[in-house]
C-alpha cells in the first residue's frame, strides 16, 4: 500500500516539496496544479525530480466545472480538459482529480453530470489515463460519496472511477456505512484528512482545520478501514488544507504527516484489515 501526500499539504516551492516528501519517506505525491504552474518547472524536469526522490505523481489536481455546465460550455471544457491531459504526459502522470461543480448555475440533472464525465473519460483514454472523481462538501448538487458514485455508476465508463476523501465525508454528513454499501473495488483514490468538529462554513472548515489523523476529532479509521476491506490497495493520501502546516518547513510536515499514516497502517494491521507488510515503507 502506497504512502501519498497532496504538495498543497506543505509550504516551501515545489522543489522543497518534493525533497521533503522524498526525504521523509513517501512513495508518491498528488500534484498540485497550481505548484506547478508557480515553481517555474516545466513538467518534464518536475517529473525527473519526482523520480530522482524515488516518487511517483499519482494524481494531478484539481480539474474544476467540469460538469453540469451547458452543452455549449463543455466544449470549452474538453478544450481545457485536453490541455491538461497533455501536461500529465509530460508529467507522466495518469491519474487527473475531477471534482464536483460547486457554482450556483451548476445544473442538476444527474444524467448530464454522467454524460460529461463520461465524454471525459472518452478523452483521458486516449491517452491511457483516468479521470478520479470526488465530490466536495459544498458541491452544489453532488456533495456526497452517495452523489459521486451515483454519477460515476451512470457514466459507466472505464476510465470514470471515485475518490473518496475522509474530510468530505464527514462535513457531508456521511460516515463509512456508506463506503460498505459500495460494490467491491468501486473506490480508486483514497485521501485521508483529520479535523476538529466545527460548526462552521464547510469551505473555510475544510480550507482552513484539516489535519494529520490521531490530531483532529474525527474516526479516519472506520472509512479507511472499510475502503481497505473491500479490496483497495491504492495510495493512503494526505490532502491535509491548513495554512498553520504551510508556515512550517516542509521538511518538519511531510515527516508528521508520514508519521501519521505509518500510524494508521499499523492501525490497520493491528486490527487484522491488511497484513503487516502491505504498506510499502
Amino acid at each position: 500500500m502506497k504512502l501519498c501526500v497532496a504538495t498543497v499539504s506543505l509550504g516551501g516551492s515545489l522543489l522543497e516539496k518534493i525533497d521533503a516528501i522524498g526525504a521523509a519517506g513517501f512513495d508518491g505525491l498528488e500534484l498540485l496544479d497550481d505548484d506547478l504552474r508557480k515553481s517555474g518547472m516545466t513538467p518534464r524536469e518536475c517529473a525527473r525530480r519526482c523520480a530522482d526522490q524515488g516518487l511517483t505523481i499519482d494524481l494531478y489536481q484539481p480539474f474544476r466545472r467540469a460538469e453540469g455546465v451547458s452543452a455549449q460550455e463543455f466544449r470549452g471544457v474538453l478544450t481545457r480538459f485536453r490541455g491538461e491531459l497533455d501536461v500529465m504526459r509530460a508529467l507522466g502522470a495518469d491519474a487527473i482529480l475531477v471534482v464536483s461543480n460547486t457554482d450556483a448555475d451548476a445544473d442538476p440533472s444527474r444524467d448530464l453530470t454522467a454524460g460529461q464525465l463520461a465524454a471525459l473519460g472518452d478523452a483521458a483514454a486516449e491517452h491511457g489515463m483516468t479521470v478520479m472523481f470526488e465530490a466536495l462538501a459544498w458541491g452544489t448538487h453532488i456533495s456526497r460519496v452517495a452523489d459521486a458514485w451515483d454519477a460515476v455508476r451512470r457514466a459507466d465508463h472505464p476510465n470514470v472511477t471515485l475518490v473518496v476523501d475522509t474530510f468530505h465525508l464527514y462535513a457531508a454528513g456521511e460516515d463509512a456505512s456508506v463506503l460498505t454499501g459500495l460494490p467491491r473495488d468501486a473506490v480508486s483514490f483514497l485521501q485521508v484528512a483529520d479535523a476538529p468538529w466545527l460548526e462552521m462554513d464547510v469551505l473555510q472548515w475544510s480550507r482552513n482545520h484539516r489535519c494529520f489523523p490521531g490530531e483532529g476529532e474525527f474516526d479516519v479509521l472506520g472509512p479507511v478501514a472499510a475502503v481497505v476491506a473491500s479490496g483497495y490497495r491504492g495510495p493512503l493520501s494526505l490532502e491535509i488544507f491548513n495554512p498553520g502546516y504551510r508556515e512550517r518547513p516542509a521538511a518538519e510536515i511531510a515527516k508528521l504527516g508520514a508519521d501519521s499514516l505509518r500510524h494508521l497502517v499499523g492501525e490497520l494491521e493491528r486490527a487484522g484489515t491488511i497484513v503487516p507488510g502491505d504498506a510499502h515503507r
